[in-house]
């Protein structure tokens, strides 16, 4: 319920369907005896997205989550175990078609844990992602972000045994919740967390809710300030949309009962 309770709320207000409702709102408004009202809003709304054009309103958001988390040095330190939380590391439906995992938006996440797998050879390897979801029914059924992923470490040398696949999960807290059900990792053992940076905080906050103290190692990099003046809606409301996705998020999750922080510390 809470899974299709928050794709329906982020349906309506994540910033590329928001702009166009509102825009849709005021051209009837500038139809109807509400003309004043209408202009108000579509000057509101004009004004709003030349903003988010030309300043880096969305990385200034993204700043503190990219922020929150430094990249994970390797070390002679043992590790038992690594999460992989897929979220978009391959595309799912090119993936189906070509019949092997092809890198997607996310696909640092991808080479972060390919670099960790091979600096601790021991350590056991998770893979968290039921997403199934495609705009074609392509492919094998049964196929999530997961199993394609698990396939490919095998085929570029991994061992299986080292590989666990968790595929039900649709959202972060689940791949909390289910893939602790399968790794069960003692207290005295030490798991790294693969995810984007951004995507960070709201991951290690529901991992801890499930007793799971897992370190952090974002992928991704440590954001700079950022003050660059440009001329570019979709790349300025792209990085807004990611990032009230995040902070909506935790604020849901908080709210839920799923997190205990909303703003978890290393």
């Amino acid at each position: 319920m809470f899974y299709t309770i928050a794709k329906l709320f982020w349906l309506l207000v994540n910033p590329f369907n928001l702009a166009l409702i509102l825009l849709c709102l005021a051209a009837f408004l500038l139809w109807s005896h509400w003309q004043r009202l209408g202009l108000w809003l579509v000057s509101l709304v004009a004004s709003s997205l030349l903003a988010v054009a030309v300043l880096p309103v969305g990385n200034w958001l993204l700043y503190p989550l990219n922020n929150q988390f430094s990249p994970f040095v390797s070390s002679s330190a043992e590790i038992d175990g690594i999460v992989l939380l897929t979220g978009g590391a391959i595309d799912l439906e090119v993936s189906r078609k070509m019949g092997h995992a092809v890198p997607g938006k996310t696909s640092g996440r991808l080479v972060e844990l390919i670099r960790l797998a091979k600096a601790y050879p021991k350590a056991q390897l998770l893979i968290c992602g039921g997403n199934t979801e495609s705009e074609n029914n392509v492919g094998r059924k049964g196929q999530t972000e997961a199993t394609l992923i698990a396939e490919y470490l095998i085929n570029r040398g991994l061992s299986d045994t080292r590989i666990l696949v968790e595929k039900r999960s649709l959202d972060t807290f689940e791949n909390a919740q289910f893939g602790y059900q399968i790794a069960r990792p003692r207290a005295d053992q030490t798991w790294l967390l693969v995810t984007s940076s951004w995507h960070m905080p709201r991951a290690l906050a529901s991992f801890r809710a499930q007793d799971w103290p897992v370190v952090a190692a974002p992928s991704g990099y440590r954001q700079t300030k950022p003050f660059k003046i440009r001329f570019n809606l979709k790349a300025g409301l792209v990085a807004v949309d990611r990032a009230m996705h995040e902070y909506l998020g935790l604020l849901a999750y908080r709210f839920n009962g799923r997190i205990n922080s909303i703003w978890p510390s290393a």
